[in-house]
């Protein structure tokens, strides 16, 4: 993912252009048609055509400000705007602002930032007047953007920080998830990977409370190409929060230019991440995703004249030519990116290409194309770390360059002896830094003869590395037989369980308004869920076998297997929990003092351990026509939510298997109404850890958020459970356990 780290300060651009039009709506995004005539020529010609010579301030101040909100250059805004400010008396507050807002926006797209800087302020001070305290907190944003252009590090965070404390103080949740998204950007061009993931994941989060799905699928591109930047280790973290920002974008349709770039550039960033992956674990199936999001970006950057965009992208292409070992091809592509580099591309840029076909070169052994291109990326990389060394020599040269043309106009007889030793001093700065510049090009060919040395020992270490990978490639492929094999088998128990869980056809013509938030922890679960009508009872049960993967998955199909016995003879929740604790105990020939199911009886070491496979359950009954609810717990409790009040049904304190306590269920019998919410779950959800390490998400946490969700339709309360359970949650290895909430409407 080294391609992208120059891109950062467009986005970063194109984000505070995004900004300027939330505030002005009415201003165009692009300006480089300067040789036309204005598109709305003939209109702003009307406008003016209204002021006269005895036509009152305020008229004259309003027309102008119109006209600086219709022109298509931002010099013309400027122009309009300053003239509206000078008809402007001090009370005309919202006048004011709007210039100042034009004028400093309009600055700051032109790339003068130092003019841009105090009309923003001036603009803020107004808006904070006004009471307009989200325009206050934009124009901030801008001025800390400015900042970050002069590179004034202390000033771009004091604004941005003063822009939070005002989105944070009105609860503005979709500028503070915009303004912690920007710092975030700002950190990652310092380099400050840590922060940026910091300001990342608070960006996200107010995203998330704010519904909006294009910032939180921005957030996860930048949260993913900052793992990119990491270490190697990280690239499935990075691929997964950028699978996850390609699947937003995907979900909803947008043509603003901000988001369509990052939408591409996220496609892009995949197609590199996978051809790191893939080179990484030598796996194809990855490199076979790379192209997949090759195509996906296609021609966009040659379309929108990024091209510099556009080499950083086609390089992924290159490398996957290059794991297929297609060397000749990835030369070929790379010489054919040559004219895009002629267009704009900067040092970086070229030090960048040189380097590739450096390597590329290398591979094919033509060594003295390779030095050639060595040499070039090394002076593009000089040129890149010391422009600011060579500025200061030629500003010395000029200064130098001038004193002698004064001094041609003296008399050389009367030169004073001040004047000489001054000449003295120019010329010995000079000579010291023609000695500098020697010195750093003894440095670059010294470097590359160390480097043209180490080349040949490499050579012959690879001779070695290439037998050795021919025995640990013959070992992998058949420790992959024997995974591939258990991967089968355990898909094959993942269709079986399915089978028996009840389709949810069967729910939705019992339980017609409902919603099931099913999330497995491995590819078969522990919890598990039944619902089926018998007459006027419907009957729905959920459980939360021991464990979870495969010896959950056995519990649960032996739960599953047994309900469709019980529940046709019974259809009362505490006498279904009795018998169900009956066949378990049966089944796994349990016993007080008794080793677990799933232990050798004959392991004298262990036999002492209890045995507790078994299951935690909540099991109702439903009864519409007498509208009334029965219920029975073992360890679990379900949720009836009715006008924004909380029952709590409690069951008993103790499973569905051997226990140390073995007594009948109890049930509660209740009345309900129509609009009740009924909730049951297992402890997944509650107990599941913040990004895998932190705090439980807990069960007050659970009851809190369903009771301010109960009133919005099951659909959305299953889509922001889930939403709220994998931002929680963080990357999908961080499950602690299995998932299963069931939410019924009477």
């Amino acid at each position: 993912m080294k391609h992208y780290r120059e891109i950062g300060r467009f986005f970063t651009s194109m984000a505070i252009a995004l900004l300027i039009a939330q505030s002005a709506a009415a201003q165009q995004s692009d300006n480089n048609y300067e040789e036309f005539e204005d598109a709305n020529q003939a209109e702003i010609d009307s406008l003016l055509n209204l002021i006269k010579p005895d036509s009152p301030d305020i008229i004259k101040a309003k027309i102008y400000n119109e006209a600086a909100g219709t022109t298509s250059f931002y010099e013309n805004k400027v122009k309009y705007a300053l003239l509206s400010l000078e008809f402007c008396k001090d009370d005309y507050l919202e006048l004011i602002a709007d210039n100042c807002n034009r004028i400093g926006g309009a600055y700051y797209l032109l790339d003068e930032s130092e003019k841009a800087i105090p009309y923003n302020q001036r603009a803020a001070q107004v808006y904070h007047e006004l009471g307009m305290y989200t325009e206050e907190g934009l124009r901030y944003n801008i001025i800390g953007n400015c900042f970050e252009d002069l590179n004034v590090t202390d000033s771009i965070f004091f604004y941005h920080n003063k822009a939070l404390k005002i989105f944070s103080d009105i609860k503005d949740t979709a500028n503070i998830s915009y303004t912690y998204c920007m710092m975030g950007r700002i950190y990652y061009n310092l380099d400050l990977l840590e922060t940026a993931t910091e300001n990342y994941e608070k960006a996200l989060h107010y995203a998330s409370l704010a519904h909006d799905t294009l910032e939180m699928a921005t957030c996860h591109h930048y949260i993913g190409l900052t793992f990119s930047n990491k270490k190697s280790s990280s690239i499935f973290k990075a691929i997964n929060y950028l699978k996850e920002s390609a699947f937003l974008f995907e979900s909803i349709e947008t043509e603003v230019p901000y988001y369509v770039n990052i939408k591409n550039d996220t496609y892009s960033a995949l197609a590199n991440a996978y051809i790191c992956a893939a080179t990484i674990t030598g796996k194809p199936e990855y490199a076979d995703s790379c192209i997949v999001y090759i195509n996906k970006v296609g021609d966009f950057y040659l379309t929108e004249d990024q091209y510099s965009n556009y080499v950083n992208h086609r390089y992924s292409y290159v490398d996957y030519l290059v794991f297929k070992k297609k060397n000749k091809e990835a030369l070929a592509e790379l010489l054919r990116l040559e004219k895009y580099l002629k267009k704009d591309a900067s040092a970086t840029s070229l030090n960048n290409y040189h380097y590739q076909l450096y390597e590329a070169y290398l591979r094919l052994g033509d060594y003295k194309k390779a030095l050639e291109h060595f040499v070039k990326h090394d002076e593009y990389k000089f040129a890149t770390l010391n422009d600011s060394t060579f500025i200061s020599l030629k500003n010395a040269e000029v200064r130098r360059t001038r004193m002698l043309e004064e001094l041609k106009l003296e008399n050389a007889e009367n030169m004073h002896a001040a004047e000489k030793q001054r000449m003295r001093i120019v010329n010995i700065s000079l000579i010291g830094g023609l000695v500098l510049i020697s010195l750093l090009v003894f440095y670059i060919f010294r470097v590359l003869r160390i480097k043209h040395k180490a080349n040949a020992e490499l050579s012959e270490k690879n001779s070695l590395l290439a037998e050795q990978k021919v025995e640990i490639e013959s070992q992998r492929d058949t420790i992959k037989a024997q995974s591939d094999a258990i991967q089968a088998s355990i898909n094959y128990a993942c269709r079986i369980q399915r089978s028996l869980l009840t389709p949810d056809e069967t729910i939705s013509s019992i339980f017609p308004d409902h919603f099931l938030l099913y999330k497995p922890r491995d590819i078969v679960s522990g919890d598990f869920y039944w619902v089926g009508q018998f007459g006027d009872n419907k009957v729905c049960i959920v459980a939360d076998c021991t464990g979870h993967g495969v010896p959950g998955g056995f519990l649960s199909v032996l739960g599953m297997s047994n309900l469709n016995y019980i529940v046709s003879q019974d259809v009362r929740p505490n006498v279904i929990l009795n018998r169900l604790r009956e066949a378990i105990i049966t089944n796994l020939r349990q016993r007080e003092n008794s080793p677990t199911a799933l232990q050798d009886v004959d392991d004298t070491d262990t036999a002492t351990i209890r045995n507790f496979d078994g299951m935690d359950a909540a099991a109702y009954v439903i009864n519409e026509r007498q509208m009334t609810l029965t219920f029975a717990g073992a360890n679990n409790p379900m949720l009836l939510i009715r006008d924004s009040e909380v029952q709590v049904l409690k069951g008993d304190r103790m499973p569905v298997g051997i226990y140390s306590r073995i007594q009948p269920f109890a049930s509660t019998t209740i009345d309900i109404q129509k609009g009740d919410c009924l909730y049951t779950f297992s402890d997944g959800f509650q107990d599941q850890f913040d990004n895998g390490v932190n705090d439980k998400f807990s069960a007050r946490r659970l009851r809190d958020l369903l009771l301010e969700i109960h009133n919005r339709p099951m659909a959305e309360q299953k889509e922001i459970l889930d939403n709220t359970y994998k931002q929680w949650r963080g990357p999908a290895e961080n499950q602690t356990d299995d998932v299963v909430i069931l939410g019924v409407r009477i």
